[in-house]
């Protein structure tokens, strides 16, 4: 009489574990990643409507800019960009930066302190912070007219080279709507007779993703083989930068910078043996209001 042997399931449940793993990762990195875009969506819009409502509502001159308006201080009570970086090494002992220096902000930049990340920069590549701060997402860059002596700008990504070096122009955090033909909507001399269109910008990047480019095949083809190198050397910028590069390198030894980490804010991380760029997206919030009081 022939017996059937059971054939050989070793390895089974390794492999099992292997694929549920894989499966459970995606999940957690997926609901990490747009849980904060949307968390990120939601509070720049709710500043982007604070800061439409407060600008028009503020006595401002009839026949002026909106950047005028920010540039010269009237608007200081509204938004600041000296609030865009907080030295953490600054808090007293014991305080707190939600309770105590959050409640002395102007009040859109109240609403930006949500959105803030703590960052400690390593400028000269020696492996040691140099700098222990909250701020804005964006690039960090030198300012010595704020109180920090650094700033935000945040780079938009226009186009990429083959291997995934960017071509950037910046924008800044706050921003007024403006088109070719109707430039200048806050003037009451304007097509629009005064009103306030404000956009604000926040880059998001994600600590679990990276970024690919896409499969010229198809949308639905793998793109594992088309990372987004991450090169600060190559990239091109379109337009000055409103502060100073800091230099701050991607890779200190076998320590990439981070998320937001660069001199573009760009980020690094380590995937297939290479370094590449997180997986970005910069979220706007827009809103428009009539101004409503004038000097």
């Amino acid at each position: 009489m022939n017996r059937i042997r059971p054939q050989s399931r070793a390895g089974q449940s390794l492999v099992e574990f292997a694929v549920v793993s894989l499966v459970l990762y995606m999940l957690l990195a997926a609901i990490l990643t747009f849980g904060h875009m949307l968390y990120v969506a939601q509070g720049l819009q709710g500043a982007a409507d604070l800061a439409a409502r407060e600008i028009s509502r503020t006595p401002l001159p009839a026949i002026t800019t909106l950047e005028n308006a920010l540039a010269d201080g009237s608007l200081d009570d509204v938004y600041s960009e000296d609030y865009l970086v907080y030295d953490l090494d600054a808090l007293p002992i014991g305080g707190s930066f939600f309770s105590d220096v959050i409640p002395n902000w102007p009040i859109v930049n109240r609403q930006l302190a949500t959105m803030m990340i703590v960052d400690r920069p390593d400028f000269d590549g020696d492996g040691t912070p140099d700098r222990n701060l909250i701020r804005y997402p964006g690039a960090l860059l030198t300012n010595p007219d704020t109180p920090t002596g650094l700033t935000v700008g945040i780079p938009l990504v226009t186009s990429r080279s083959g291997d995934g070096v960017e071509t950037i122009r910046w924008v800044p955090v706050v921003e007024e709507i403006e088109s070719e033909s109707n430039p200048d909507p806050f003037s009451i001399d304007s097509a629009q007779r005064g009103i306030v269109a404000i956009r604000i910008n926040c880059p998001t990047q994600s600590a679990a993703m990276g970024s690919f480019r896409p499969n010229a095949a198809g949308p639905f083809e793998p793109t594992i083989g088309q990372p987004n190198l991450a090169n600060d050397d190559g990239v091109t910028a379109l337009d000055a930068a409103p502060g100073g590069l800091t230099g701050a390198p991607l890779e200190t030894g076998d320590i990439y910078a981070g998320t937001h980490g660069g001199q573009y804010g760009l980020g690094a991380q380590g995937a297939l043996g290479k370094t590449i760029r997180p997986y970005r997206r910069v979220i706007s919030a827009q809103a428009i209001y009539r101004r409503e009081i004038f000097e």
